[in-house]
């Protein structure tokens, strides 16, 4: 495997801003959303959205900041907390895909695609035996 995608610190910071974005979409697309999906906006959907993406980007400093905080053994360990957090992430919007809360588009596939590729180098860093440089 590529030398870059078994670097933990690395895919640390990829999550980072993967979610920080995110959160910024929530935080200010909220009514694009709404648009998008056939939605009426509301001052509650819009707090709910905006809740969303402010949690989103707390995740982010979270994944961002944790590699500088501890050594390289200590963040294989916490890492599975990582892999919850994700999980958790990916699972919610499949859960709202299935039971048919918004309709399912290509965006929806490169989404899952990617936080799953994610999840998989994570878990696959987070148990490399060598510490690489």
């Amino acid at each position: 495997m590529t030398k870059w995608l078994q670097d933990l610190m690395l895919l640390h910071r990829i999550v980072a801003v993967i979610h920080f974005l995110q959160g910024l979409f929530m935080l200010f697309g909220g009514k694009f959303i709404a648009e998008q999906y056939g939605w009426d906006y509301s001052i509650g959907f819009a707090a709910m959205v905006e809740h969303h993406g402010s949690t989103l980007i707390c995740v982010s400093i979270y994944f961002w900041f944790l590699p500088s905080l501890l050594s390289l053994e200590n963040l294989k360990k916490v890492s599975n907390l990582g892999l919850i957090v994700q999980g958790i992430l990916i699972l919610m919007p499949i859960y709202h895909a299935v039971f048919n809360y918004f309709p399912i588009d290509p965006g929806f596939f490169v989404m899952v695609f990617v936080l799953i590729l994610l999840m998989i180098l994570f878990f696959r860093a987070s148990r490399q035996n060598e510490i690489s440089d």
